[in-house]
């Protein structure tokens, strides 16, 4: 059975490396399922995961040589990257991170609850890829249940602004007020369609999203009122040259907006400038975009400023947190310990069984009473109970909360966070 000193990660995120280095190491989900799979045909690597978000990408695995596993991670899904930008995490401290990560604490926006369905996803395409097995699967399930229970027991998600809501805040600070003003909107996913609610409810008199296909866009135009319009990518230069913001959520491996996307004699006459905000990683507006007149650009790194001021007026959730996060990771490592035991566990069932069946034969000659039979069952159950008891308890003691809360306590010092 594997054991955690089996199990590594290795990643990059906003808390280490510009959205230039972390476009170039996003895993789309079509593409997970290979890596996975690929990561998994060798032997360094027995299970894997890949958690793929527009701030991080990390491969969680398992496998018997913990460098050689590392090795490999390096060599193929982050090659050539800068140790600079990287973290590599082992055992209970890859164990703390993931939970962490679950929890929100590890966010660009301090408790935003989409990181759940982004490990799930990435649960999801691994248990598909039969990627998974009996490490893995029950500590991303676990992380799962840790991210919930911070959200739902303390005030950690509660008010919790989406990557959406503060990019339109940065945005804000050079266009002003967004009543009255028109917008578009590129790509009709989750992070599109939240931005265009944002954008509605600030005031913004007209509104258009843009996707590869007009059904989706229509779709996601659909109860959104009357001053929405869809289009396909064929109205991109007009509709966004003519906007006052355009919002880019799009997923890609190039850049979708270039300078000849834009109609840049319109831009020229324009009193004000046309602020593009692209959410998008990799990003999806060309920073060469950034050089014409009359256009201004933010990136996500752009949203670091308030994001930081968020997580200062979230430190003490944060600290609720960490109390349930360190509960969970005793958890884990108890129910771990437990499992170490299942074959000794059926052993003792066994020997207990065939003890029983002795002692009816020896006391009744084989003559056994439905009435004894019953009773030989229960005490069999009783002392039996007893047995795994002990065991579940010696398993809960392994390493208790108040050593756990110290060791952690030192993990995040040695991130340099609270």
């Amino acid at each position: 059975m594997e054991t955690l000193e089996d199990l590594v990660l290795v990643g990059l995120s906003q808390r280490t490396a510009p959205v230039a280095v972390r476009e170039r190491y996003a895993v789309t989900p079509e593409d997970a399922c290979d890596v996975v799979r690929q990561l998994v045909a060798s032997d360094a690597i027995d299970e894997a995961a890949v958690i793929s978000t527009c701030n991080r990408t990390e491969v969680v695995a398992s496998g018997p040589d913990g460098s050689a596993a590392i090795a490999l991670i390096r060599s193929t899904v982050l090659r050539n990257i800068d140790e600079a930008h990287v973290y590599m995490f082992t055992g209970i401290r890859a164990v703390m991170h993931l939970f962490r990560v679950a929890a929100g604490l590890d966010s660009l926006v301090l408790g935003e609850s989409e990181i759940l369905g982004q490990i799930k996803r990435g649960y999801e395409i691994s248990k598909e890829a039969n990627c998974l097995s009996t490490l893995l699967e029950p500590l991303l399930t676990q992380s799962l249940i840790v991210g919930k229970r911070a959200r739902s027991e303390t005030s950690i998600g509660l008010g919790s602004l989406s990557v959406a809501r503060v990019g339109l805040e940065v945005a804000a600070r050079a266009l002003g007020r967004y009543t009255g003003r028109s917008a578009t909107i590129v790509g009709a996913g989750e992070t599109g369609l939240l931005a265009a609610k944002h954008l509605l409810d600030a005031g913004v008199s007209r509104l258009t999203i843009l996707n590869r296909t007009l059904d989706r866009a229509e779709s996601a135009a659909v109860g959104l009122g009357p001053n929405v319009e869809a289009a396909g990518l064929d109205a991109l230069t007009e509709r966004l040259s003519r906007a006052d913001i355009g919002v880019v959520c799009v997923d890609g491996t190039s850049a979708l907006i270039t300078p000849k996307s834009l109609d840049q004699r319109y831009l020229s006459r324009r009193d004000q400038p046309l602020i593009l905000l692209d959410l998008s990683v990799p990003r999806a507006v060309d920073p060469a975009v950034a050089d014409l007149d009359g256009v201004i650009v933010y990136d996500l790194d752009a949203l670091l400023p308030i994001i930081e001021e968020n997580k200062q007026g979230r430190a003490a959730a944060a600290e609720e947190v960490a109390s349930i996060l360190v509960t969970e990771v005793h958890k884990y490592l108890s129910l771990r310990t437990y499992a170490r035991f299942t074959p000794a566990i059926h052993g003792l069932k066994e020997s207990f069984r065939e003890e029983r069946e002795r002692i009816i034969d020896r006391v009744t000659s084989g003559q056994a009473t439905p009435r004894e039979l019953e009773l030989a069952h229960a005490m069999e159950k009783h002392f039996l109970g007893l047995a795994l008891g002990q065991l579940k308890e010696s398993a809960r003691h392994t390493r208790s909360e108040a050593a756990l809360d110290r060791a952690y306590r030192r993990f995040v010092d040695d991130l340099g966070e609270a």
